[in-house]
């Protein structure tokens, strides 16, 4: 009867999968943050592992706190706009007999029966390693550990879904597993499992109000027809989905390049160097490396992007050849053109040639040093011409946006991890940048502090919708701060 009544409350959710999932908001105020990635959370230990970025659950509780007291309108609609959770980042897989009694229990819930020897066998040697595959059962595990990790948040959004609110999670390129049916109906019964614990009630009077509440989108958002939203990792080649959405197998999903270089790449060196990827811009991460980690960069160099290149389907060889090709021209090239010019500066035991002055012999060695900079200065624009870096704004793609729909007002991505706003014929398009800790490694971009960043739509009395300038939560004083931002000339 509990289990009927559980799968009852799933079947009644809108389909999944449309391209574009038209949403009416009421009227109601619409609060729009993205990429948080949380991964695992705190262990047993009360410790976070390296793979983790995000370590702002309390601080994203005051931040509803806020929203609720003041919100003007009678109901809210939070938007979380892609990498809300990081799956590419839990690395955690069963190991006690208790942790397997726990998995079937929660699989069992959502009408998914498979009994614990079958689910040890399934978890093969490279996923202790390097954590469980995609497909639906063992997404389920590492949303389950996630929310184990982030109690406090997932409680809070138990509470604003109770409170009238609503909630739209969009799938980015780290969440991918939102495909799943499976995962998102685990999302919705635990934050019922939370409102009913925390209120005293029976789950079957918490569970409509969050089924109701909660949309997955599988693309884009438009709300009203007004308001445009898409995470935008689509737009990036490492990230960008090739082909169909699940792998040949049919039970594991097409995972994209960059995917791959997270799980089997990024996730080792974090466990040693925690938040090398939230370096900006991307291309220091080496240098930073090599300057702070030595042994760790010639380990990355010489043997982790080898392994990583080898565990990667064949169907995305052609990715790395370009990868692997654009690696050597940056990197290879330009330091072996180097050594070689110093190598032909050392003495030889020869008397210099009296025809050369010493002068102009220490320019021509000078110059021959400097090639290096030259060059990967100048590999650096293949590297962009090839677009295999990532695009540092969305707004061409927001200028498609506004051109293929006529009444769109505004155009929000996340995905980049840099906050940005425009307003060009009279419509905004802005990026509302991210919530986990960003390291900027060049002395040319002074990063002020623009995490905790979201985005307020209203509407006035007359129905027109107001755009408010992208703000950031200011925890330590519980207010919301106008973000401060350059403009990019």
């Amino acid at each position: 009867m509990h289990d009927n009544f559980i799968s009852q409350a799933f079947s009644s959710r809108p389909p999944y999968g449309a391209p574009l999932l038209e949403i009416n908001s009421g009227g109601n105020n619409v609060f729009v943050i993205s990429d948080l990635h949380l991964a695992s959370g705190i262990n047993t230990n009360g410790n976070y592992e390296g793979t983790e970025n995000f370590f702002a659950d309390q601080s994203f509780v005051r931040f509803i706190d806020h929203l609720d007291k003041k919100n003007s309108a009678p109901r809210a609609l939070l938007v979380i706009n892609g990498d809300f959770i990081d799956f590419l980042r839990i690395c955690d897989y069963p190991v006690t007999s208790g942790d397997f009694a726990e998995w079937e229990e929660m699989l069992a819930v959502l009408g998914i029966h498979r009994p614990q020897t079958t689910l040890r066998d399934s978890i093969i040697k490279k996923e202790r390693t390097f954590g469980l595959r995609t497909n639906d059962y063992k997404s389920v595990w590492k949303l389950h550990k996630c929310i184990l990790g982030h109690k406090a948040l997932f409680e809070r959004l138990a509470l604003w879904l109770y409170d009238g609110n609503q909630l739209i999670i969009t799938k980015g390129n780290h969440d991918l597993e939102w495909y799943w049916i499976p995962v998102q109906n685990y999302l919705q019964y635990f934050l019922a499992k939370l409102l009913a614990e925390k209120l005293h009630l029976p789950l079957e009077n918490t569970l409509p109000s969050v089924t109701a509440r909660v949309t997955f989108a599988d693309h884009s958002v438009i709300i009203d027809k007004r308001i445009y939203i898409e995470h935008g990792h689509c737009y990036e080649n490492m990230t960008a989905v090739q082909g169909s959405v699940l792998a040949d197998n049919k039970q594991e999903l097409n995972l994209p390049f960059g995917s791959f270089f997270n799980r089997y790449l990024i996730n080792k060196i974090e466990l040693v160097y925690p938040f090398i990827d939230n370096v900006r811009p991307r291309q220091n991460i080496l240098l930073v490396l090599f300057r702070e980690r030595f042994p760790l960069a010639l380990k990355m160099v010489f043997y982790y992007v080898p392994f990583a290149i080898l565990l990667v389907p064949k169907r995305m060889w052609w990715p790395i050849f370009k990868y692997a090709a654009t690696f050597f021209l940056i990197i290879i090239l330009p330091l072996a053109i180097t050594a070689f010019a110093i190598y032909q500066s050392l003495p030889s035991g020869m008397p210099p040639k009296k025809d050369m002055p010493w002068l102009l012999q220490q320019v021509l060695n000078t110059g021959k040093n400097l090639g290096f900079l030259f060059l990967s200065y100048l590999f650096g624009r293949i590297m962009t011409f090839v677009q295999l870096s990532p695009p540092h704004s969305f707004i061409q793609y927001a200028e498609n946006v506004f051109h293929n729909h006529k009444e769109v007002e505004l155009v929000t991505f996340g995905h980049t991890h840099n906050p940005e706003q425009k307003k060009t014929n009279g419509k905004w398009y802005l990026n509302t940048g991210t919530w986990m800790p960003v390291f900027e490694a060049s002395s040319a971009e002074i990063r002020i502090d623009k995490t905790y960043t979201f985005l307020q739509l209203d509407y006035d009395s007359t129905g027109k919708l107001i755009t408010h300038p992208l703000q950031r939560w200011n925890d330590d004083a519980s207010r919301e701060d106008s973000l401060t931002l350059m403009e990019d000339n």
